[in-house]
């Protein structure tokens, strides 16, 4: 059974801050981290529960089973980000199975990724080779290798209208996002530079 279920947004947005406002404004409640490939949109999604016999446990969940809430249906998360940028956004979606018993124990999944554009699905893009030509910090983050908290990262949920505004405000401003003092958003405490995931 899949253990841990997670997807990924990648824009190519610099500012993580501005990012979080924007997913803040549209209702969505994600983790947005900034990493040298662009900033990234992050959500673990809850694992379903299903009876012991129950055929789910095999082949997951029914496509046509509703998200319960809109920032759990990636792709729509997804198609939401691409319209924002003429260059769109790449979906990285992942299922993975902890294993702790058997000769290898470890990890194990599938990872997919595809590039939105206008709102829309297009291609889909070789994951291994995506993941390898982004900052690592996006293939430690999909792989469960980091933990968000450890990423610096903006909750846009924790956002309040005022964090918002002043986000914006630099923004149209021409100044620098990713001040944070004072904001509510923060997931988690590092040593890196705030709004930043790797060396950037």
């Amino acid at each position: 059974m899949t253990d841990v279920r997670t997807y990924a947004v990648l824009t190519p947005f610099d500012s993580a801050d501005a990012l979080a406002a924007l997913c803040a404004l549209h209702g969505l409640e994600v983790q947005v981290v900034a990493t040298d490939s662009g900033a990234l949109v992050y959500r673990q999604l809850a694992t379903p529960v299903y009876d012991e016999w129950d055929i789910r446990n095999i082949t997951g969940p029914d496509p046509d089973e509703e998200p319960a809430s809109l920032s759990d249906d990636a792709p729509a998360v997804a198609g939401m980000l691409s319209r924002l940028s003429p260059y769109g956004s790449i979906l990285i979606d992942v299922n993975l199975d902890k294993e702790s018993t058997g000769f290898e124990p470890g990890v194990s999944g599938m990872v997919r990724a595809r590039r939105f554009f206008a709102g829309k699905a297009d291609e889909e893009i070789a994951s291994g080779l995506l993941l390898n030509s982004l900052d690592p910090i996006v293939e430690e983050l999909m792989l469960g290798e980091r933990s968000i908290t450890d990423c610096a990262a903006l909750d846009s949920a924790k956002l309040t209208q005022q964090d918002i505004e002043k986000i914006l405000n630099k923004m149209a401003r021409g100044e620098d996002a990713e001040d944070r003092d004072g904001m509510e958003g923060e997931a988690g405490e590092s040593g890196e530079e705030p709004g930043r995931g790797g060396s950037r």
